[in-house]
Formats: structure tokens, sequence, C-alpha cells
């Protein structure tokens, strides 16, 4: 048997639903660094729901390694723990996606976008920004008051171009946030 059939023998052993989603995973990530590199301007948004296909497309990849172990009657206790990172991750993200843009540090990172010239240079007038469920938000109570942070990812979809946009931000007790842009 030749080495070049041994990756289509396994693919045989997932699911047709495990083999669909690997294609649809692939085509999403391919798109989203493709319009990035060759300047489309269309669906950006790709490379994000690529990553998160790509994560349950690993739940599901998972799953079936899980029914191949189990009728050679092993455990698959790593398969197992695989997915309550992967279920972790996905829950991270979506708390991330619906709870960030209720924050104090999103409204001043669009308004920071929608206002900042070297932004605009680089985009046209600011159509469109998208939220990317990527970085971090911190907030830390001490006895003079809050310090805050956040690392947040957006795509910024401009009149005359699309950029990825990550924004730095802090703001120390009593002030006003900073922001800077990390190229």
């Amino acid at each position: 048997m030749s080495n070049t059939t041994i990756p289509m023998k396994y693919l045989y052993f997932f699911s047709l639903r495990t083999r669909v989603l690997i294609s649809i995973t692939t085509i999403f990530l391919l798109y989203g660094y493709l319009c990035r590199f060759a300047g489309l301007y269309f669906f950006w948004e790709s490379k994000t729901i690529g990553w998160v296909l790509f994560f349950i497309t690993l739940i599901f990849f998972l799953l079936d390694r899980i029914k191949i172990e189990n009728a050679r009657n092993g455990k698959a206790v790593g398969e197992k723990i695989g997915i309550a990172v992967q279920i972790l991750v996905l829950i991270t993200k979506a708390v991330l996606l619906v709870a960030v843009p209720y924050t104090d540090s999103y409204a001043k990172a669009v308004d920071y976008i929608k206002s900042n010239q070297y932004i605009q240079s680089k985009t046209g007038t600011v159509k469109d920004i998208f939220f990317v469920p990527y970085g971090s938000t911190s907030h830390q109570s001490t006895p003079n008051g809050a310090v805050e942070q956040s690392d947040l990812h957006f795509v910024v979809k401009g009149a005359d171009k699309y950029i990825d946009l990550n924004l730095l931000m802090s703001k120390d007790v009593d002030s006003d946030w900073e922001i800077m842009v990390n190229d």
C-alpha cells in the first residue's frame, strides 16, 4: 500500500458529519486568509468563523475517535479530556462574544476606531466594525479605585479597505482609557 492512500484510509473511519465539517472548516479558513492576502474585501469574518468551526470539528473528530476506541475495547481518556477542553474554549468565546460588547472598554474602542485619523487613513470611512472574540479583559479593584486592561480584536470595514485591528487599552484609577493600536 502506498503512503498516499494512508490519509484517505483513516478519513473513512470518521462520520460523514465530521468529514463535511473538516471540508467546511478548511474552506472558511482558507478563504479567511486568502481574502486578506489577495486584498478581497468581502466576508473577512470567515477567518473567525473558520476557527470556531475548527474547535467544533475537533470535538466531532474526538467523538469519532472515542467510537473507534470503544469498538477496539480501548480507553479514550485523552479524547474525553480534549472534548472537555474544546467545550470550555467554545463557551469562553461565546461569553466573550456576548459580554464584551456591553463593557465600557468596548464602547470606548468603537468610538476610538470611528474617530481615529490613522485608522481612517488605512480604511477610508469606517462602515462596520466586527468584534473578534480573542484577547482579554481584566478588572482589578484597589483601595483607590479600579484598574482595567483590555486587549480587543476587531475587523474594521472601511469604504476603501478592511483591516484586522488589535487595540491595547488600559485605564488607571480616576482616568480615562488610554488606547494603543498594536500593528
